[in-house]
């Protein structure tokens, strides 16, 4: 099994992948975590050569789900894929889950990646409006790999589309 779930920030890829990693015993990645080395001192951009030199070795192996943003680098798994799963989500659920997160980030209750500042959750919600302002091109530049993506509205869709795929 190799899968792409793309979409918006909070549309729930994270949580899709992790969900499919445990019910088929296959490892999924954080696109962002490919990008960004995380540090106890904070997040470091990797660099180019590094991000391709990891995200190659992943997407050469036998299975794998990588999930992400629709990011211009970071495409190649879509050559190798077998399904690219679009999470399109209404911004009103989206926009609750960023601000839902946030605060449970902030509270303590659930772990993060970057720190939960006001600035963070402004580039959120700055994020959420731009994924809708690139959706059509997005879903346009996707009409290229034919069969081999779709676009789902919620998880549930999403797993059931799994399902079907590798019954």
């Amino acid at each position: 099994m190799r899968l792409d779930i793309i979409g918006s920030v909070a549309s729930g890829k994270t949580t899709l992948a992790r969900e499919i990693s445990e019910k088929y015993k296959i490892p999924f990645y954080e696109k962002d975590n490919i990008i960004w080395e995380r540090t106890p001192n904070g997040d470091k951009k990797r660099s180019p050569e590094e991000r391709d030199r990891i995200f190659k070795e992943i997407i050469e192996s036998r299975d794998w789900i990588v999930e992400g943003s629709p990011r211009k680098s970071l495409k190649e798994s879509f050559l190798y894929c077998d399904y690219i799963i679009m999470l399109d989500i209404n911004t009103c659920n989206r926009l609750f889950w960023v601000f839902r997160r946030w605060i449970r980030q902030r509270t303590g209750k659930e772990k993060y990646n970057s720190r939960p500042t006001l600035k963070f959750l402004y580039y959120n919600i700055k994020w959420v409006f731009e994924f809708n302002g690139e959706r059509e091109t997005i879903i346009e530049s996707l009409s290229k790999y034919g069969r081999k993506y779709t676009i789902c509205n919620n998880a549930k869709q999403a797993m059931q589309f799994i399902e079907k795929m590798y019954s």
